[in-house]
């Protein structure tokens, strides 16, 4: 989704305020307006964001998510196989899940995408499966701290 129709309205917007003031006032309104832009984008990326967060507790299936491409932002709408999705349910664990936003490098996004394809699961389920492993503890990792040295 292109940005930048919307913020040059907004700058048409400003200019047409002050289209019967001075030329200093025209020009510091112009200067004004190239100013705040990286401020107006930001702001409108955030509004998406939080539409998009909006729409998925709302529609309760779909995710959908705002990633940026460039300075442009794009939604993104994935659908979770409820077939495909495992509920390993642990002690205390309740019906209630939680949503947390992570900022990963683009490489690390991919390797992560094909392994849980190569799974056949979806990234989400995925992850949280990773997350479980990692943070179960695991009484066949421990290593004994008794080691042999020396000569056979």
């Amino acid at each position: 989704m292109q940005l930048t129709p919307y913020l040059e309205a907004v700058a048409r917007d400003l200019e047409s305020a002050t289209a019967l003031a001075d030329e200093q006032t025209r020009e510091i309104t112009h200067r004004v307006a190239s100013v705040i832009e990286p401020g107006l984008r930001l702001a409108m990326v955030q509004l998406l964001s939080d539409v998009a967060a909006q729409l998925t507790a709302e529609l309760d299936g779909p995710v959908i998510t705002v990633r940026m491409e460039g300075r442009d932002p794009s939604w993104h709408i994935v659908q979770d196989d409820p077939a495909a999705v495992t509920h390993d349910a642990e002690p205390g664990d309740d019906e209630n899940s939680a949503r947390v936003t992570v900022r990963l490098p683009e490489a690390v996004k991919k390797r992560a995408e094909a392994a849980a394809q190569n799974a056949g699961q979806s990234l989400n389920t995925w992850i949280v499966q990773a997350l479980r492993r990692a943070t179960t503890p695991d009484s066949t990792s421990h290593r004994s701290s008794r080691r042999i040295s020396g000569w056979a």
